[in-house]
């Protein structure tokens, strides 16, 4: 074999272990983010709550961008990425508020979760924390008032299966 081909297996050899020994040691979410962009899958759920209520308890796979920080959000996502906006329960206003927001700014894909974290827990599903805030445990029903047409609402059965589960 010429050394230009013993060169270019060696290469192809090294690019090939660098490329397993990454995927193998780098996290499950590195992994399935990487999935998600090679598929064209651009769902982003954003809890707009305070860090902390994200900490103690948030939607698997969500991530925190509290209510006070959405503008800058607005600027680093892609118009074309759904974005799913969720707070704590149905008292919560900061989830429609944050759809509204994006949607003014030209986001078509945009939704609010406003059965919120309390809901997403009652039913068992996948959550991330301790879950020990007391909103999580108390009763949360709809509240009576006329709904924002601007603002498209999104069930918990509705976002279950939007993230696959």
């Amino acid at each position: 074999m010429s050394k230009i081909l013993v060169k270019i297996i060696v290469i192809f050899g090294l690019v090939g272990l660098v490329t397993f020994g990454w995927y193998r040691w780098s996290s499950n979410s590195c992994r399935q983010e990487l999935v998600d962009l090679a598929s064209g899958k651009r769902l982003m759920v954003v809890n707009v709550l305070e860090t902390e209520q994200y900490k103690d308890c948030h939607i698997k796979g969500s991530i925190s961008v509290p209510f006070d920080q959405l503008e800058k959000l607005a600027q680093q996502v892609d118009q074309d990425t759904e974005l799913v906006f969720y707070c704590s329960n149905y008292m919560c206003a900061a989830s429609g508020k944050a759809a509204k927001l994006f949607q003014q700014k030209g986001f078509k894909r945009v939704w609010a979760y406003e059965a919120g974290m309390n809901e997403w827990y009652r039913k068992g599903l996948p959550v991330e924390g301790s879950c020990k805030a007391a909103y999580l445990k108390s009763s949360n029903e709809p509240i009576e008032e006329e709904q924002d047409p601007e603002v498209t609402i999104i069930t918990t059965d509705e976002l279950r299966v939007k993230l696959g589960i």
